[in-house]
């Protein structure tokens, strides 16, 4: 019994951490944000245009690696802004969206 435990546990780990591998990272810049939506617009360097859904466990991290409490809200995600996104394997949900140092000359 134990020993089946242990080979569904490590099938779990392998499936999960091949899910993640699955993942991509792309350097795009921001073209728009659709907050009701949950989708972020962008362009990546070849010019092609890609939107990208935001759910409940995509992550906004800072450039030290602190996370936004305000998600898709942050007043970082601006037009023509640089980011770096973490991409699910299905090509269309976002993991991780990697903001940009903020603004300091708008008092934020």
């Amino acid at each position: 019994m134990l020993r089946h435990c242990i080979a569904a546990m490590l099938a779990l780990l392998v499936m999960g951490l091949s899910a993640r591998a699955a993942d991509k990272e792309v350097k795009c810049t921001l073209v728009k944000v659709d907050q009701k939506g949950s989708v972020i617009m962008v362009t990546t360097a070849d010019g092609k245009g890609h939107r990208y859904d935001v759910d409940a466990a995509t992550k906004f991290i800072g450039p030290r690696g602190g996370v936004s409490d305000q998600g898709i809200k942050d007043a970082r995600l601006v037009k023509g802004v640089a980011l770096t996104l973490l991409v699910a394997g299905n090509n269309r949900t976002l993991h991780e969206v990697r903001l940009p140092k903020r603004d300091s000359s708008k008092g934020k």
